[in-house]
């Protein structure tokens, strides 16, 4: 038994052998990023349930990241869900979420207000609209790219090219309205975010 004892001590108390910290050296250095070379790839915050005060939908988003919360405007209720800076530093990505339905104000129907917000202009190119099956339902989805000068309140104001990814889902009379705003020099870089949140949103309820 003392025999075994000391044969085991000995055993953990030996050095490592060389090629053992050679092996752990050579995966060290590959996992600093050399000048002018992408650093190593992270990986993908996991999703988090989103279920928002007012119960009209259910969803998943990053973990990190983006923030959500609710409130009351003018057209009713509304989730923003705030996203990265912009690389310029001018502009942060915004999800929003409404369900319109007939007690809106202005109420239009789904395929009115597809129309609407697919008028072009100066300064305003929309694209065509392609049909996305998701869980809510079938999605009408389309791209508008537009130029503004921001900030809109007070002080002094510069254009900026935005791209918006729009999403209108129908319930019955009502429709879900999603939108996300991002900058257009780095809008791809959303793009599977937005297609991922619209295929996992659930509503609740029967409205």
């Amino acid at each position: 038994m003392l025999s075994s004892l000391l044969l085991a001590l000995a055993f953990c108390a030996a050095p490592a052998r060389a090629d053992d910290w050679l092996l752990e050296a050579r995966r060290a250095a590959a996992a600093v990023p050399l000048p002018g070379e992408a650093a190593p790839e992270k990986p993908k915050s996991d999703w988090v349930a989103f279920d928002p005060a007012s119960r009209l939908f259910r969803a998943q988003l990053p973990a990190e990241g983006w923030q959500a919360f609710e409130e009351e405007d003018a057209l009713g209720t509304v989730v923003r869900v705030m996203g990265p800076d912009d690389p310029s530093g001018d502009l942060r990505a915004m999800l929003t979420i409404r369900l319109v339905d007939r007690d809106a104000p202005n109420f239009v129907s789904a395929k009115d207000a597809v129309e609407i917000m697919r008028r072009s202009g100066p300064g305003r190119d929309p694209s065509a609209v392609r049909p996305l099956r998701v869980s809510a339902g079938l999605a009408r989805v389309f791209e508008v790219v537009e130029t503004r000068r921001l900030p809109q309140d007070e002080g002094p104001a510069f254009p900026i090219e935005l791209h918006q990814y729009v999403a209108v889902i129908p319930r019955g009379e009502a429709y879900f309205l999603i939108r996300l705003t991002t900058a257009r020099a780095n809008y791809l870089d959303y793009r599977d975010f937005f297609v991922a949140f619209l295929k996992d949103l659930k509503p609740i309820g029967s409205r």
